[in-house]
């Protein structure tokens, strides 16, 4: 069993830079660059993993569970086995996972699940419950408050950096939890004095579903699930598609309450972004990550881009550790389920302080 978590040094403290090249592109007076792909396993996932592995440990368990499309059950694996828990990666078995030969070498169990990404948030859930796992999913055993703390470290970081409070940050958007936690660390920034205001949060997301961006556009403050059957997945959005934000509500939450704005990215345009950025700036990026420019540039268009601009970017880092031991992937068996999801059956979390 695990009893204390000291991997802190290798997370967080990323690349932050300046982006002149893409300023007039962009159409702001300054442009920065939170570059998360410096974590262990590329992404800011880290920092919440780490923090969620702490609260299994403080739980007293072993064995973790959680379903992913790709990144967190790269970064569960890696932590997870690293420090000697069982790691139990579910995943929905129609998704392009470009990840998962990494996270089976890792050495963590993984178990295909036919159905959506929802489904296996579910599916994983009853399993953690048969078996006494811990269930590391958003919304359940405090992990989104959890992850909110972990990701506030990001706010901190933009500050330290800067000096001052940025005047927009940009953030791609799936559930919702990396806003959130972002919009938290400033607001107590603000609340404390440090900064003179909270930085308008912008959600960025795919044009083919995301119900924080669906709720916004349509003015709506109480968060809307989209239907199952308007989500259209591919190989660029899957880290932003869902019709249901497990964390949507807070994320709306933040959008409000900063003078927020939201706007959608296509597949053409977010593989531009990540190929203008491997030219411009030498950064290999996920290019779903890269919504978050799409919107910046929106954003600036619509408000106008006087001050200091930050998108959060997340990095595309595979590494393929294989056992000699380990199964073909093929080998492998779905997970067959029938789970009813009813609106009222699925977490969702306000904001909290």
């Amino acid at each position: 069993m695990v009893d204390e978590i000291n991997y802190m040094g290798d997370v967080g403290n990323t690349i932050f830079v300046r982006s002149k090249n893409l300023e007039p592109l962009i159409g702001c007076d300054r442009l920065y660059l939170k570059f998360e792909g410096g974590n262990p396993t590329g992404t800011q996932k880290d920092r919440a993993t780490l923090a969620i592995l702490q609260a299994a440990a403080n739980a007293g368990c072993d064995a973790v569970a959680i379903a992913t499309c790709g990144n967190f059950g790269a970064s569960f694996a890696h932590f997870g086995c690293t420090l000697g828990l069982e790691v139990h990666i579910f995943f929905p078995s129609g998704y392009h996972m470009g990840r998962m030969r990494e996270i089976e070498g890792y050495g963590a169990d993984i178990h295909p699940v036919d159905g959506s990404y929802e489904v296996t948030v579910a599916v994983s859930s009853e399993e953690a419950e048969a078996h006494g796992w811990y269930n590391a999913n958003p919304g359940m055993n405090g992990n989104s408050e959890t992850s909110f703390e972990a990701y506030s470290s990001i706010s901190r970081e933009i500050y330290n950096s800067l000096g001052r409070g940025p005047a927009a940050v940009s953030v791609p958007v799936g559930n919702g939890t990396t806003l959130m936690g972002i919009y938290l660390g400033f607001r107590r920034l603000f609340e404390r004095g440090v900064i003179k205001s909270v930085p308008a949060m912008i959600a960025a997301s795919t044009t083919r579903g995301n119900p924080v961006i669906k709720s916004f556009l349509m003015n709506s403050r109480v968060i809307q699930d989209l239907t199952p059957k308007e989500v259209r997945e591919t190989t660029i959005n899957e880290p932003l598609v869902n019709w249901h934000s497990f964390d949507g509500q807070a994320a709306l939450d933040a959008l409000y309450e900063s003078n927020g704005y939201a706007a959608t990215a296509s597949d053409n345009s977010m593989i531009a972004f990540a190929r203008l950025l491997a030219r411009e700036e030498g950064l290999n990026v996920l290019p779903a990550s890269t919504s978050s420019l799409v919107a910046l540039r929106s954003f600036a268009a619509q408000r106008g881009g006087d001050g200091t601009f930050v998108a959060v970017l997340t990095g595309r880092k595979f590494y393929v550790p294989r056992p000699s031991n380990a199964a073909p992937l093929g080998e492998v068996p779905p997970v067959h389920r029938q789970v009813q999801l009813e609106e009222t059956n699925l977490p969702q979390n306000k904001l909290s302080s």
